[in-house]
């Protein structure tokens, strides 16, 4: 049985639920439900409205663009790459460490041990990181800079490889969830875009993008992820910015979802985490050495807390998802809805670094 996060066994008289009905759809959010009074306080919150702002399909249609959808950056909507470079398994990404580790042998061994194994809470990623970047520089290799392009190296790895994969597979097991329980709360603590704090306008509402099946193919069109990006010097087999790598891990499968109740809960949710996956090189090379392992350390962590969620999934998947037959309000997996905050708050695996402020 998956790990509950309370200690509890939910009750199983009923299931769990969201305000998100399978039949029906309303133009205008619907009132949010009192704050749950047995939840814990440090839980995130379930999201105010019950139908998105932005385009969706209604009737074999779409809702024209609203002024929600314009504040949306454009690579949300660009088209996805088809098929995802992306396989969403454990086993894409432990292969692309290993492979890593063979490409840069002298000095990353104890970085590649810290990412293969099971994930240990009590690792120390800065203080591996540092001493992977003064191992590195010692000697001739100071001249050269290999410890900071290592750093370099080994963040664009986890942004562009490892996160991805690990998303594509949270997606998909979302996917067979939703199908399975449609009418299960939104704001599932295990999903990916819960990992960091959502997003949100001046009215405390989310930013959720649509997911849509992929547009048809055009054989002239040359996909985006074959577009090449220059990379520094000795950085030959860093894997290229994505510019639609987010639109490709969200897209819907050929034909899209069948019903709405699933459409809407596989949403994709605004975070930090859209940020560190449309970090670009140029970005990372102007940070300091300090500020790169702090950086680099935070995004490993998120990794690995999406590599635990994934995990625990496949636990509940394997009982049929009975951890989840609750009610909303009483169910240690499901967040409370987003209210105004009355003050920072720090998200599971975070340092409190925002890569947009960062010069």
């Amino acid at each position: 049985m998956a790990y509950n996060p309370s200690g509890r066994t939910a009750p199983r008289a009923s299931r769990a639920y969201s305000i998100i009905s399978e039949d029906s759809y309303a133009a205008t959010p619907r009132p949010t439900p009192p704050p749950a009074t047995r939840r814990a306080a440090s839980r995130a919150l379930r999201a105010n409205s019950a139908v998105s702002d932005v385009p969706t399909h209604v009737d074999g249609g779409t809702r024209p663009p609203t002024t929600h959808e314009r504040r949306i950056a454009a690579h949300y909507t660009l088209p996805p790459t088809v098929p995802s470079p992306f396989t969403g398994t454990l086993e894409a990404s432990l292969d692309a460490v290993l492979a890593w580790g063979h490409e840069h042998t002298n000095g990353t061994q104890k970085i590649v041990n810290a990412l293969l194994r099971e994930v240990d809470s009590m690792t120390n990623w800065p203080i591996l990181l540092r001493g992977m970047l003064i191992d590195c520089d010692d000697g001739d290799d100071e001249a050269t800079g290999r410890g900071r392009r290592l750093l370099e190296e080994l963040l664009f790895l986890v942004t562009r490889t490892l996160l991805p994969e690990q998303i594509a597979e949270n997606r998909a097991a979302m996917a067979r969830l939703y199908d399975r329980k449609k009418q299960l709360a939104i704001r599932l603590v295990l999903r990916y875009d819960m990992l960091r704090e959502w997003k949100v306008d001046a009215s405390y509402h989310p930013f959720p993008v649509p997911s849509l099946p992929p547009p048809p193919i055009d054989p002239a069109a040359q996909p985006v992820s074959a577009m090449k990006i220059g990379h520094p010097p000795g950085c030959s087999t860093r894997r290229p910015l994505m510019s639609n790598v987010i639109a490709t891990l969200i897209a819907a499968p050929p034909g899209g979802f069948t019903t709405h109740g699933v459409r809407e809960r596989m949403k994709h949710y605004i975070t930090d985490l859209d940020d560190y996956l449309l970090l670009s090189d140029d970005k990372a090379a102007a940070w300091s050495d300090l500020v790169l392992i702090g950086m680099t350390s935070q995004i490993v962590l998120q990794w690995q807390w999406l590599r635990q969620n994934n995990e625990m999934l496949q636990e509940m998947e394997v009982q049929g998802w009975e951890e989840l037959d609750c009610k909303a309000d009483e169910c240690d997996w499901i967040a409370d809805d987003i209210k105004k905050p009355s003050g920072a708050r720090k998200e599971k695996g975070s340092m409190g670094i925002d890569v947009n402020e960062l010069v």
